[in-house]
């Protein structure tokens, strides 16, 4: 689900609706800008057009406004200079909110992270990251702390720091032939450096819930009394069968991998090229299941756009001498990884620990159940990209 920014205008998401209109027409020759402006609401978790705009009215009439100190603070952890100005909400994403500092020295984007990415953690995405950048992919640039750290504590978060870039907005999904064969690209150029990693994959891409975990989470939701416990109810077989899919991987084949590129962690730039700004997720995986993970991220939301698939393809095959033979399995991380975030997101709005966050997860967590991922449309997937 994207996440609007802390500022919103009307002639952003005005201009989102048409982009995503440009997608559409590219199934569906007679969708129409109402059409648009109905899907990209969903995006956002909104029912409909209206509720979005009133929703975008809503967030500019309330800002946020930074803990005392922390503009500050982050300066001061990370050498910044002097404050210059209040800082500025910027997005509220999963790992928390995002701010513009502005001090004698410049702009700064200021990021929250979770807390299990360690300095140590930071330093291996920012081998992959400084890899990718020098055989074209682009990238923000990281801050270093006067201490030489990526990741900084203050009051009580984890912390980055970039140097401001002019972005544009996430890509609209469906996702835009043109653009999906630029992430097929990026993928292309990262696997085809090749990093040597031994480490072993994350915790997260290869241990799921069992049967009993999904059926005591429904039992959690039903007392919770949430709207779409029977919706949780009648995707349990399907999430039984997707928790089927086993992983079948050579450590032997191991790279250095982002293994989060999804498109909430890409934005557009200037000259419509893709700027990649998450690299702290980077560990190992082989070639044929980070493609895996991408192909579900990128072309099976909200539906699966073959269109996409195929344009991915093309794109890898641009930067990489190859495409990976996939089979079933190679879609193994992709379903541990939606399996683990739709099941933590029903915690999360079972049981918020964020009142920024509550809101946004219930509408994530609706449009997770809504739009699950499938074995049939993993195996439809692999039947085009394997073709």
């Amino acid at each position: 689900m994207r996440f609007l920014p802390d500022k919103p205008s009307l002639g952003f998401l005005r201009k989102e609706a048409k982009d995503l209109l440009a997608a559409l027409r590219e199934s569906s020759p007679g969708a129409s800008l109402a059409d648009a402006q109905r899907a990209l609401a969903a995006e956002y978790g909104m029912r409909d057009w209206a509720e979005l705009k009133s929703e975008a009215e809503r967030r500019a009439a309330a800002v946020p406004v930074a803990p005392a100190g922390l503009a500050e603070a982050l300066a001061t952890a990370f050498g910044l200079g002097t404050v210059a100005g209040a800082p500025s909400p910027v997005s509220f994403t999963p790992m928390g909110r995002c701010w513009s500092i502005t001090t004698d020295r410049g702009r700064w984007l200021a990021v929250t992270v979770y807390d299990w990415i360690t300095a140590s953690q930071a330093e291996i995405g920012s081998r992959l990251r400084d890899a990718a950048v020098a055989v074209g992919v682009s990238a923000p640039t990281p801050v270093r702390s006067p201490h030489g750290s990526l990741i900084e504590s203050v009051q009580g978060q984890s912390w980055r720091v970039h140097e401001w870039l002019e972005v544009g907005p996430t890509p609209v999904l469906p996702t835009p032939s043109a653009v999906a064969r630029q992430v097929g690209t990026t993928y292309g150029l990262l696997h085809s450096l090749a990093i040597p990693s031994e480490s072993p994959m994350s915790w997260y891409l290869t241990t799921r819930k069992s049967t009993a975990d999904w059926s005591g989470l429904l039992d959690r939701a039903r007392a919770a009394q949430k709207p779409w416990a029977d919706l949780l109810a009648e995707s349990l077989p399907s999430l039984a069968d997707l928790n089927r899919i086993e992983l079948d991987a050579d450590p032997a084949d191991f790279i250095l991998c982002n293994s989060n590129l999804i498109p909430e962690h890409v934005r557009i730039g200037h000259h419509d090229e893709l700027i990649v700004t998450e690299w702290d997720f980077a560990g190992s995986l082989t070639p044929a299941l980070e493609i895996g993970a991408a192909l579900g991220q990128w072309t099976l939301r909200p539906t699966f756009n073959e269109k996409a698939a195929i344009a991915f393809r093309d794109g890898y095959l641009d930067a990489a001498s190859t495409w990976p033979k996939l089979t079933l399995s190679s879609f193994a991380v992709a379903a541990s990884g939606w399996l683990n975030w739709t099941y933590n997101c029903i915690c999360e709005s079972i049981n918020p620990t964020d009142a920024d966050q509550a809101e946004t997860t219930e509408r994530g967590t609706l449009d997770l159940l809504t739009h699950p991922m499938t074995r049939a449309g993993l195996e439809e997937l692999l039947a085009v990209t394997d073709a």
